[in-house]
């Protein structure tokens, strides 16, 4: 299947964890090679969020599909002198060959609930946990934060201007691709847009003002408007704001060039704004777009609309991008299932606070909330696990538009206490009677 070059991964399968490695050598000894299944789910919500919007599964198909151990990876770990000949060789002629069950990228889910599942021979189930784990956890997130962050937006266009603040540049390609799926109307991260056709915008920088001097801000409003003159935002912050507005006007008279937008990242905001707002109506110019941005977040955004802020789009960078305040989730990869004399027996670990759930199952959507029933069972509702990978090859996948409006769509359609940026609500996950029954089987207490 192709895919864009920013979802393919190096030819090798490194990005594992070392007891990921270990234990594999051990299965191949001992012959515990039959089929496993793997459950993923986010065990519990982070603070004030009521959902997660699932993300991650293109990824993580790809990288499935391109998994394989090359001869430098293999001279590598042949040096570390811990790893045997026999299996060596096994890793040198191992591809992916499972199968994959997930619930749709944009798909809105709560806690504890089976995002993916994957189904294989013990080795390669495991040892591509690690990779697994942290593409759903850190796209999961990122796409969640941009909900919400588009959520508090009541319909005004929010911007990813993540590159600068996040986990290096490649980070900027996933992070850009997540907010994208949250709703953030495109990205200012040229490569996102050059390998998944993300929208992609931009401003002008207060070096360009700086570079004409205090006296010359006229002149950096004029020359911009010259050499962008359909798609100029200018930024207004550089000295005095609102000083700077006369200078964008006369500039726009000067060189007859239509400004289309402004852009504030410091200051009082709201004061700020309005201001910006009255000059530009009063001088005729009311189609001129007010773009904030400066560490902006949903509830800064939440606040500003609610004083009456005049703003037409957010710019958000670091409180989109990072770990600051799009928090790591607390995503596990656990065994449910397993081969026993041919057949597939349900598991389950018993640790205190970590119990995990036995059986193949499968998550049914109603209108009330969510129920996570064994895979056989025939329960009310829409079976939101489905078949995306056969005999180690990716089903085809969804266009990425069709992942966001899913995502919007959704998240639209969830009650208001499960949207409510504190203290939400979380969306309903139940269990079914008959798991409930396994579980208590196996010695779990309710």
């Amino acid at each position: 299947m192709s895919r864009p070059r920013a979802l393919t991964c190096e030819p090798y399968a490194l990005y594992c964890d070392e007891y990921e490695l270990t234990m594999a050598q051990s299965f191949l000894r001992h012959l515990q090679t039959g089929l496993v299944a793997f459950e993923l789910s986010v065990r519990r919500l982070p603070p004030n969020r009521g959902y997660l919007v699932a993300a991650g599964l293109e990824q993580v198909l790809a990288h499935l599909e391109s998994l394989r151990f090359d001869a430098p990876a293999l001279e590598y770990l042949r040096a570390t002198g811990a790893y045997d000949e026999q299996f060596l060789q096994h890793l040198a002629a191992l591809r992916f060959s499972g199968n994959v069950e997930a619930v749709p990228e944009g798909t809105v889910v709560g806690a504890d609930t089976p995002i993916l599942r994957i189904t294989a021979p013990r080795i390669e189930a495991t040892i591509v946990e690690s990779w697994v784990l942290a593409t759903i956890n850190h796209q999961t997130s990122i796409a969640t934060k941009a909900a919400r962050v588009v959520d508090a937006a009541a319909g005004r266009p929010v911007w990813d201007f993540s590159l600068r603040r996040v986990q290096g540049p490649e980070a900027g390609v996933a992070v850009a691709r997540a907010a994208y799926i949250g709703g953030v109307a495109g990205s200012a991260t040229v490569v996102a847009g050059q390998r998944l056709g993300i929208p992609t915008t931009g401003t002008m920088a207060h070096h360009f003002v700086l570079l004409f001097g205090p006296a010359g801000e006229l002149a950096a409003y004029e020359q911009f408007l010259r050499d962008y003159p359909n798609r100029a935002t200018l930024l207004i912050d550089t000295y005095d704001t609102v000083a700077a507005v006369d200078r964008v006007i006369a500039a726009a008279h000067d060189t007859g060039v239509t400004v289309t937008g402004v852009r504030i990242d410091s200051g009082d905001l709201m004061a700020v704004a309005d201001e910006v707002r009255r000059r530009f109506d009063a001088a005729g110019l009311r189609d001129v777009h007010i773009v904030l941005s400066g560490d902006l977040d949903e509830y800064r955004i939440r606040d500003l609309l609610a004083q009456g802020t005049p703003v037409d789009s957010f710019g958000v960078g670091t409180m989109l991008g990072t770990s600051y305040d799009a928090p790591a989730l607390s995503a596990v990869y656990k065994l449910v299932s397993q081969q026993e004399g041919g057949l597939m027996q349900p598991v389950m670990k018993h640790s205190t606070d970590k119990l995990t759930e036995p059986g193949v199952h499968q998550v049914f959507r109603t209108p009330a909330g969510d129920v996570i029933g064994l895979d056989d069972e025939d329960i009310a509702g829409r079976r939101l696990l489905a078949p995306v990978m056969s005999n180690g090859s990716a089903h085809d996948v969804p266009r990425l538009q069709e992942i966001r409006e899913r995502a919007l769509a959704q998240v639209a359609a969830l009650p208001a206490e499960v949207r409510r940026l504190e203290d939400p609500a979380e969306w309903p996950v139940a269990r079914s009677e008959r798991l409930r029954a396994l579980r208590r089987s196996l010695g779990a207490r309710e």
